[in-house]
This record gives C-alpha cells, structure tokens and sequence, in this order.
C-alpha cells in the first residue's frame, strides 16, 4: 500500500465516485455540463481583473457600496494567486503526471471533454473556480456567496461528469487555489520595511544656533 492508494484512490472510492457522476449525466444535461466546465476556464482571468477594477472605480466615484480600496485589493491578490496557482499547478500536473479517466479506465468513460491522456492531477479549472470564490467572498452578499457555491460545485461537477478529471483530482484542485489566495493574502499583510531618511544636519533646528553663527562671522 502506498500514498497514493490511500489519499489518491481512496481505496477505490475515487473510481467508484467518478464512474457514478459520469454515467449517471443525464442526455439534456449535457449543455449545462459544457456551462460548468467553461465557468472554471482560466481564459476568464483577464475578465474578471477587469471587472473589480472598474468595479472600484465606480465606486470611487459615486461614493456607495463598498470601499474601493478592498475592491482593489482583492483584484490584487486574484491576480497574482492566479499567477501562482499557473506555475504551482504545472508543477503538479507534470511531476505527478496522473492519468486522465480515459487513460485509466479505458473505454468505459464517457469523454465529452477535449481527450487528454495524462496531466491530471489537480484539475486546472477546479483551481480557478476556487480563486474566483476566494477572491469575491469578501465583498460579496449571502445570496451571492451562496451563488459562488454553486458555482464552485458545477465546475467540479462538470469536469468529472465530462470525463475529464477524478474526483480526487477537483478537489485537489480547490485545494490548490485556497493555498494560493492565502498565501498571497499573507503575504500582502505583512508590514513594509521602512526606508530610513537622511539624519539632520548637527545643529539645524536647536535654538541660538543662529545667533551664535551670526556672532561667529562678524569677528571674523
């Protein structure tokens, strides 16, 4: 028995999960399959950065809602746990490189996915919904968290009732962009070291000093 058997596998409910989401998606479910899936395209990053930005603006100008600071901030952090989530998920995609459902189990699985054979651990677009999620949960409302939810569990949904990840892998996948937006949460926090500015001069601001040099050049 190895790692992977026991936090991967899950001693064969991984498979078993997978096999009762992918055959179990209804034939009239498959456009909404196709919605969850593009939901969690990592092409909609841009968008998003866009979107809280002027979202700040607009509430810089008119003065209602929430704080463009905070708005801005969250832009901020998106953009770069996006960045890292890229290279840290790469990573894993690569050094692990688990096989695809299709690869595994064969002819059994029902593919509505582009094919992929290998590369994949974790699934990328389980990542990119967490980093939506995390990033909008501060300024959202209730009905919208609960809308980002939802949201979160249609893509992981999607992806494993399409074919194209394990379950194991979504949830991996999840994992990864919570540990990314905290990570660059932290480090946002942390205090900025302060430049230290040039020492007065001897004697600039100390009373008399003037007298005295006045007195000084008229004896010499």
């Amino acid at each position: 028995m190895n790692l992977k058997t026991v936090f991967y596998d899950w001693y064969g409910w991984n498979t078993w999960l997978f096999e009762l989401l992918n055959a179990g998606l209804p034939e009239a479910a498959r456009p909404l399959a196709y919605i969850g899936s593009a939901l969690g395209n990592y092409w909609a990053a841009p968008i998003m950065v866009v979107a809280l930005a002027l979202w700040a603006r607009h509430a810089q100008v008119t003065g209602f809602g929430l704080s463009p600071v905070k708005i801005r901030l969250q832009a901020y952090r998106f953009g770069w746990a996006c960045l890292l989530a890229l290279v840290l998920t790469g990573l894993l995609k690569w050094g692990l490189d688990f096989a695809r459902p299709g690869t595994a189990l064969g002819h059994s699985v029902r593919i509505l996915a582009p094919v992929e054979r290998s590369h994949g651990f974790p699934s990328g677009h389980s990542v990119y919904a967490a980093l939506v999620l995390g990033a909008l949960w501060p300024l959202a409302s209730r009905p919208v968290r609960g809308a980002l939810l939802f949201m979160l569990l249609w893509v992981g949904y999607a992806r494993v009732a399409m074919g194209a990840h394990f379950p194991a892998d979504v949830m991996a996948g999840w994992l990864v962009g919570a540990v990314c937006l905290l990570a660059v949460g932290a480090a946002s926090s942390l205090p900025t070291p302060r430049v230290p500015t040039a020492a007065p001069r001897a004697f600039a601001h100390q009373p008399g000093n003037t007298a005295k040099n006045n007195r000084a050049n008229e004896v010499y």
